[in-house]
């Protein structure tokens, strides 16, 4: 994969929360890549295990692997000016302690958290 091709964000395609909050994000903050659950990617192709998608969203562009929170920003910074905005104020020293901390939290609870993608969203 070189520099140049479009992102890759694999993310959890089994949780609710996770489909509902690509499929709303990616159109509004006109975020770049390729969405991928990894229930269906090839993850030794990108580096990862099945424990390491498991656990958190995945950024894979080129050489550059960011997982949690640094994925996120790290996509944040493909979009619109207030993305990338966010995405640079998600990078900056002592942000990115906070942004993992409140980024490990959702991930144990996200299928504690409530909404309305139980019901509408499908893979």
């Amino acid at each position: 994969m070189s520099d140049t091709m479009s992102p890759v964000i694999i993310y959890d395609g089994s949780c609710g929360f996770c489909r509902a909050a690509v499929r709303f994000l990616m159109p509004r903050l006109a975020l770049a890549g390729v969405v991928q659950p990894w229930q269906g990617a090839d993850l030794t192709a990108y580096g990862l295990t099945e424990d390491q998608a498991r656990a958190r969203m995945w950024f894979v562009q080129g050489d550059q692997c960011h997982g949690g929170a640094a994925a996120f920003a790290a996509w944040a910074r493909t979009g619109n000016a207030g993305a990338r905005a966010a995405g640079r104020l998600l990078s900056l020293p002592g942000i990115t302690r906070m942004a993992a901390g409140a980024y490990w939290i959702v991930a144990r609870n996200r299928h504690r958290i409530p909404g309305p993608w139980e019901h509408t969203c499908t893979l």
